[in-house]
């Protein structure tokens, strides 16, 4: 995941779907399975718990940039069956946003990611959030200045859904997480509980 911090700059063109903006392979290549899944169903790809949603930035007839959002699928089937598909919309993760090297510092990434964190808002996704490496100090105060927390290294995030209370982490695999709330009232804040710092997002009373 590569982000570039926000700069002034020429007014980026406006984000689309993927297949809704027509973007085909180059002359002679074989589409990608993903690829493939988006055109057919729109700039959404099926999956077993909810839909992967791909969003790109044109400059013309180029694609400067793309965000690519899913819900955590792994953590959804770590859970019994029953639950999976009330957890679907508890987060959303954002697995990938790039921006190609000539069209970074336009503010690109920063309309991607909020039409992304938009789309999730709407579809009724509660918590984003992104998996940063540990050290990319860079790429964490690019999130922290769009609204983001960066969670220590293994620090649980806290949550409610309908089943009661939830929880996350890194996965101890060398990222740390950013999150943001996405519904209004939500609020993330750091709690020690027996000793041990959380993140609990929790509604504002």
């Amino acid at each position: 995941m590569r982000s570039q911090p926000r700069a002034t700059g020429p007014q980026q063109r406006p984000w689309v779907p993927l297949a809704v903006d027509g973007l085909a392979p180059a002359p002679g290549a074989a589409p990608t399975a993903l690829a493939q899944a988006i055109d057919s169903h729109g700039g959404q790809v099926p999956l077993p718990y909810g839909h992967g949603r791909c969003l790109v930035a044109r400059d013309g007839d180029t694609v400067a940039g793309m965000v690519y959002t899913t819900p955590p699928i792994r953590w959804v089937q770590d859970h019994p069956p029953a639950q999976r598909a009330a957890l679907v919309h508890s987060l959303v993760e954002v697995e990938l946003l790039a921006v190609a090297e000539p069209h970074r510092g336009r503010g690109i990434g920063s309309a991607l990611l909020a039409a992304a964190e938009e789309t999730a808002r709407s579809a009724g996704s509660h918590l984003a959030l992104a998996k940063v490496k540990i050290g990319a100090f860079a790429t964490m105060r690019w999130y922290r200045k769009r609204g983001y927390t960066i969670a220590a290294q293994q620090e649980p995030l806290v949550f409610r859904t309908r089943a009661g209370f939830e929880s996350c982490d890194d996965g101890s695999d060398g990222h740390q997480l950013a999150v943001k709330a996405l519904q209004p009232g939500v609020v993330l804040r750091r709690r020690l509980e027996h000793g041990t710092s959380i993140l609990l997002a929790e509604r504002q009373a």
